[in-house]
């Protein structure tokens, strides 16, 4: 297998311990799950493409969008050409207080690298159902824990059904996870015991990682093809 899950939540607890360490505003916390992220594609994709990611030794590609140029967070090349884009957004604390404009920054970015043209652009997303919530200029210890509902969500899976349209990005992965403040350990939520029998199917399988790199595994076949 391609994906694999085990070595995915290693990752993800990598970077929630530069986020201990860094703090929130480093990248630190970023680099581990996008080195997984890129490593992943770069099986995907083969010899003959190249990967760009922020990492120790790489940079990210600067895509052109309609509107603005922008940094993408791993791009596939092939040549010198941006062929795929991904996009991950991993949210650590105070989620409710911003979902809407996560959302709708996704949707921004999304639109202005597919407006384009043929150049799909991905998102996959990284949610903790139980989230910290910290108060302004506190860091240590949240002043609530934020249980992620169905309703918090909904908007992504609205977004995954509706037509195709710039903003909605070409493939969309959800993780919801634990995270052990005291072990450091990464799990996966049960998604059965968290929500909706609809929400918690379509989060297990339509939305899965796991389908989420199937889909990209198809799209490349469809994409030499076509070459």
């Amino acid at each position: 297998m391609i994906y694999n899950e085990k070595d995915f939540l290693k990752a993800i607890e990598n970077s929630f311990q530069a986020y201990k360490e860094k703090g929130a505003r480093s990248t630190a916390k970023l680099k581990p799950i996008h080195k997984f992220i890129a490593d992943t594609l770069a099986k995907i994709w083969g010899n003959g493409f190249e990967i760009c990611y922020m990492g120790d030794n790489v940079k990210e590609q600067t895509v052109e969008g309609k509107y603005y140029p922008k940094d993408i967070d791993i791009t596939v090349l092939d040549g010198e050409k941006p062929i795929f884009c991904l996009g991950i957004k991993f949210v650590t604390s105070n989620y409710k207080q911003n979902a809407n404009n996560y959302f709708e920054n996704m949707m921004g970015e999304t639109a202005n690298i597919q407006a384009v043209g043929n150049l799909p652009y991905a998102q996959l997303i990284i949610l903790r159902y139980e989230t910290p919530y910290y108060k302004k200029n506190e860091t240590k210890v949240p002043s609530k824990i934020e249980i992620i509902k169905d309703r918090d969500i909904s908007k992504y899976l609205k977004l995954n059904f509706d037509v195709s349209q710039a903003h909605r990005p070409t493939y969309i992965g959800i993780l919801l996870i634990n995270f052990d403040e005291q072990t450091g350990k990464v799990t996966l939520t049960d998604l059965e015991k968290s929500f909706s029998k609809e929400t918690a199917k379509l989060l297990s399988k339509t939305l899965s990682i796991r389908t989420f790199f199937d889909n990209i595994y198809n799209y490349k076949d469809y994409y030499i093809l076509q070459a």
